[in-house]
């Protein structure tokens, strides 16, 4: 290949390598329509949706149609405001959640601009948008219900079709947490960090575990889910962490569990002391504003110490046995068991 070609080559390879790419996300939008008291739709509208934890706005204009969409939102509490002349202010408060796409009708009302509607029940999230089944587990269910070993993928068990993988799976017996989603294997599932690919290319298990405390939220997507997540066929299992806010927030927290609190094991000799055992798990999380309403920072940190004895139970030679004489070894039924004595020469004869 000349130089030249060679250069136009490396000049293509780097153009692609810029393009962005299209992946799976974890933020959320807003469709829905405007319409006035009659039920007509009102084109032209300004509407403004605001982050209540960051003060970030966006806007949009709905169409001829009175139809708006505002995409890319990341999960959290919003604001949505209206102002159109010859209606009264429209203002309403929602929640989204990682992945969600809400439906929302704003309905105005004839008034002065002065004037305020005020929409306070709360708004029941109808996905028009998406034949998606998920569930959402988020931050309240995170930080309370109980988790031994604050593992947040055991909380993917509450997902309609989740089930703890089979007893004796590859996954089981190196130790980890698996589960399977409506029948698949166990390896079969996909997991996201911040819409980012998260998987061990081996094993197909997460390769980054977060803390509990650095969860926002994670949705676990069960059936017909769109193209978007075609890397694999079982579950999708999307993690969003926390983002700094305008507001600092943090925690600093410690889990320990000792010997001296749990049971004896049953088939453990009562003569003896009870295997060591001692497990601790400390960490911290802070986030806040670096400049308010435009930069933001969170960090976490978390580490286990485990130490752990284990009773186990086993043949060992008996003392006979250990001079040579297995003229009292017997099998499961009591039978005497021919055995070549490992202490001497194989030219001599073998005892029963």
């Amino acid at each position: 290949m000349r130089p030249s070609r060679r250069i136009v080559s490396s000049i293509v390879i780097l153009f692609l390598a810029a393009l962005p790419v299209v992946s799976q996300s974890p933020r959320a939008s807003v469709r829905g329509v405007v319409l006035d008291p009659s039920g007509a739709s009102v084109p032209q509208v300004t509407l403004r949706i605001t982050n209540e934890a960051t003060g970030d706005g966006r806007t949009a204009v709905a169409g001829a149609d009175g139809r708006f969409a505002v995409v890319s939102l990341p999960p959290g509490a919003y604001r949505i405001e209206v102002q159109q002349p010859s209606y009264k202010k429209y203002l309403s408060r929602t929640g989204l959640q990682v992945n969600q796409e809400l439906w929302l009708e704003v309905r105005l009302e004839l008034g002065s601009v002065t004037e305020e509607v005020i929409v306070t029940a709360p708004v029941v999230p109808l996905e028009k948008e998406t034949p998606a089944l998920g569930t959402v587990i988020d931050g309240r269910q995170l930080t309370s219900l109980p988790l031994d070993g604050r593992n947040f993928l055991e909380l993917a068990l509450l997902a309609p079709g989740a089930a703890p993988a089979p007893e004796g799976s590859a996954s089981s017996l190196r130790g980890d947490f698996a589960l399977t989603v409506n029948g698949g294997r166990e390896d079969a599932s996909t997991f996201l960090l911040d819409g980012v690919y998260n998987m061990d290319p081996k094993l197909n298990t997460p390769g980054v575990r977060p803390p509990v405390d650095a969860i926002q939220e994670f949705e676990v997507l069960t059936s017909t889910y769109d193209a978007s997540f075609g890397r694999n066929a079982a579950g999708q299992i999307n993690v969003v962490t926390h983002s700094g806010t305008n507001m600092f927030h943090g925690s600093l927290y410690g889990f320990l569990r000792t010997r001296a609190m749990d049971a004896r094991n049953y088939f453990a000799p009562s003569e003896e002391t009870a295997p060591d055992y001692s497990r601790g798990q400390f960490g911290a999380s802070l986030g806040g504003p670096i400049a308010r309403d435009r930069t933001f920072f969170f960090a976490d940190y978390e580490h286990m110490r485990q130490r752990e004895g284990l009773t186990q139970i086993t043949n060992v030679p008996t003392l006979a046995e250990r001079n040579g004489d297995f003229s009292q070894t017997f099998d499961a039924d009591g039978n005497p068991v021919r055995i070549r004595n490992p202490f001497l020469p194989p030219s001599m004869p073998t005892s029963t």
